[in-house]
């Protein structure tokens, strides 16, 4: 079955259950075990964590119920794609952090959202503040594959999205099955080493092991270098160069680094990965593809044949179209394709030419 299968199954079943439940009230627990109570599906959501803007937005089919965002969130709309599809989000609010997750819960009030997104893992005093206040909150945690179809899951059903958030869900099993059945079958010798570097400046940093980066990776039939350390740990060049990968991955978070920054560093001179020029800047589209988000099948397909051309041909750009036609209603041209994968920034890196 295909996306477009998903999805248009979805719509139909969408568009009976609203002719048979009405608004009904929606009660779940969010991902800390704190009871959410909402009289019908939310007309007003905000969105503290930053994937969680563009995922309300393609299981919503638009940011109508989008009443205030993460800046940052914002930055990577206009970054990508989504703004241009959705010239609706330029209107969104976007002052609702005093700095970093912390919210400012002065323009919240001014907001008056019926629900708000917050992440849940870092600690009480990025939630107390919004339950002092009475605002309506619901917990996200972030990591591993299991927790992000949690986020599919619970804003789907805050939206009374619940058959969009299903198909989302089926597409993600259907592009996992299909890569492990290949990749599951590539020996361990046969697996090529791959760094993530989440950061380079100013101090290197490494996705260490049980993360969402090692998953991606394993997935794809590589190997994390770095699976030793602990998540974002800080690196030297030394370590590096010891780990020797045959792959880099570079972050979506610093927009100037490029596959380029390397090369002309001195210091990754020696690093197979920078020999054979298979350093590659990390697509981006409705969101980051590096993070979990709704767009993380692509990103699979993406690396996969990436790391195992000879074992994987997915006609990713047809794919790529076809989702976005599904996830935001808004089938992309060449030109938008081309900018997804960052045709231009990966321009001589080695066997990119595949996904022109």
């Amino acid at each position: 079955m295909t996306i477009s299968v998903f999805f248009r199954a979805a719509m139909a079943a969408a568009v009976l259950s609203s002719f048979a439940a009405g608004a009904a009230p929606i009660v779940f627990q969010d991902m800390l075990g704190n009871a959410v109570s909402l009289p019908a599906p939310t007309q007003r959501a905000v969105t503290l964590p930053m994937p969680a803007g563009s995922l309300l937005v393609s299981l919503d089919g638009g940011a109508e119920h989008l009443a205030g965002m993460h800046p940052s969130a914002y930055g990577l709309m206009k970054d990508g794609l989504l703004e241009r599809i959705f010239p609706a989000t330029r209107a969104v609010r976007t002052d609702i952090t005093r700095s970093g997750f912390v919210p400012n819960v002065e323009t919240l009030l001014q907001i008056q959202p019926d629900l708000v997104w917050q992440w849940g893992h870092m600690g009480d005093d990025l939630i107390a503040p919004l339950r002092n206040a009475g605002l309506p909150t619901a917990a996200l945690v972030y990591g591993t594959e299991d927790r992000t179809r949690e986020w599919i899951r619970l804003m789907g059903l805050s939206l009374g999205q619940e058959t969009r958030a299903q198909a989302q869900l089926q597409w993600r099993d259907k592009v996992r099955a299909d890569i492990r059945g290949i990749a599951e079958g590539i020996p361990a010798g046969q697996r090529p080493g791959v760094l993530y570097l989440s950061r380079y400046a100013p101090q290197l940093r490494a996705a260490g092991g049980n993360t969402s980066f090692e998953d991606d990776i394993t997935l794809a039939g590589g190997r994390n270098v770095s699976a030793s350390i602990a998540s974002g740990q800080t690196v030297n060049i030394e370590q590096i160069m010891a780990w020797a990968p045959d792959v880099i991955l570079l972050n979506n978070f610093e927009p100037g680094l490029t596959p380029d920054t390397l090369y002309r560093d001195p210091l990754f001179a020696d690093i197979p990965a920078v020999r054979e020029r298979r350093v590659y800047k990390v697509p981006l589209g409705g969101y980051l593809w590096d993070p979990p988000s709704q767009e993380s099948p692509l990103y699979w397909q993406w690396l996969s044949q990436l790391l195992h051309p000879e074992k994987f041909s997915w006609p990713l750009r047809d794919n790529i179209a076809r989702a976005y036609g599904e996830l935001y209603g808004h089938r992309p041209g060449k030109d938008e394709i081309d900018a997804v994968l960052r045709l231009q920034v990966n321009e001589g890196a080695a066997g990119y030419e595949r996904f022109r």
